[in-house]
């Protein structure tokens, strides 16, 4: 399967002005972002907390984004 992909040309990259190694001296770690996916009712969301809470209890800044909370509009 060919498929013809354009791009855009108005698509630019933005730089942001909090830049990463400020945002890892503040927070005294490295970023990272964790992704679980799965079937509805899989426990996504129970493990996405506990993760938080284990890694929150070392220390490190948290935060879940859960997508029934993001549908349900931030």
């Amino acid at each position: 399967m060919t498929e013809n992909i354009t791009t855009s040309s108005n698509v630019v990259w933005q730089n942001a002005t909090v830049t990463r190694a400020r945002r890892e001296t503040q927070n005294g770690h490295r970023g990272a972002i964790i992704w679980f996916t799965g079937l509805s009712g899989s426990g996504k969301s129970t493990l996405a907390h506990a993760v938080e809470e284990a890694l929150h209890q070392r220390g490190c800044r948290t935060f879940v984004l859960d997508g029934d909370n993001v549908r349900h509009g931030l």
